[in-house]
């Protein structure tokens, strides 16, 4: 007999209820089971962009399903618009479930999303999901840390991180992993940015894509061959760059050597 696992039941209010959902980092056999069990009971799904398609199979037939999916100029709705949204259909007396790709706590707008709720006192839950910066090194088949080498992560925002000159404050000579989301279009600039932080113009970097979904792609270089020629990009879906000792899956790695690509 399978084992039965027990949920949390949905909470109970006597008004709507949102369920901030994280999705994983793309397959959806990554879906938490309680985030499972808040899809299959919610009455309207306001869905991201960057979830693997066979998602739309796990939505209940009798919900209301809005794609609210922003990608890089692509903007399906407004983030005004996804907030009133969410206000409207919770004080309507609504299951919500805000489905967000990987972890709606890393770069997903949640702190936003909650104040409009907190503002008209609605309700509402956290599902953590796994990140796709986690699921990143296992693409890689690497540990983000390791010991002695790296002892400390970073995640930034590629999009908007080399206009922001703070951001960088304190990363100089950085030992640990660094993590960028976003940052696919501006390969070359953050490879130079971090060499001039003092980053070893050998660290390895690598461009994983399509993390755990089909056609999986990674592909590693050195920062001073990133700084010089970047990484193609080679598919259409999102991608990861992380940058560090502990992502060095060819230990005798040259940076004058071609770069790596697998595709699983």
């Amino acid at each position: 007999m399978d084992p039965q696992i027990k949920t949390e039941p949905f909470p109970k209010s006597g008004r709507g209820f949102v369920s901030f959902v994280g999705g994983g980092p793309g397959s959806v056999d990554l879906l938490t089971v309680r985030g499972l069990d808040r899809i299959q009971k919610a009455e309207v799904i306001l869905y991201d962009a960057l979830l693997d398609s066979s998602y739309l199979e796990i939505f209940p037939d009798h919900a209301i399903c809005l794609y609210v999916g922003k990608r890089s100029g692509q903007h399906s709705r407004t983030q005004e618009e996804i907030n009133s949204l969410l206000t409207e259909y919770a004080l309507s007396d609504k299951r919500v479930v805000r489905l967000k790709g990987g972890d709606p706590s890393i770069f997903g707008r949640l702190a936003e999303e909650l104040e409009a709720l907190k503002k008209s006192n609605i309700p509402f839950e956290i599902i953590p999901g796994i990140s796709s910066v986690t699921a990143g090194a296992a693409a890689l088949e690497t540990s983000l840390t390791l010991r002695g080498i790296s002892r400390q992560v970073i995640i930034l925002d590629g999009h908007t991180i080399l206009e922001d000159e703070k951001s960088w404050s304190g990363m100089e000579n950085f030992q640990g992993t660094i993590a960028i989301l976003m940052g696919t279009g501006k390969i070359k600039e953050l490879a130079e940015k971090l060499i001039d932080k003092g980053i070893s113009p050998n660290t390895p970097m690598a461009l994983v894509e399509n993390i755990s979904g089909k056609n999986e792609i990674f592909s590693i270089t050195t920062l001073d061959e990133a700084k010089t020629k970047g990484i193609q990009k080679i598919s259409t879906g999102p991608g990861i760059l992380y940058v560090g000792e502990a992502i060095r899956i060819r230990p005798n790695q040259k940076s004058s050597e071609q770069i790596t690509t697998v595709i699983r």
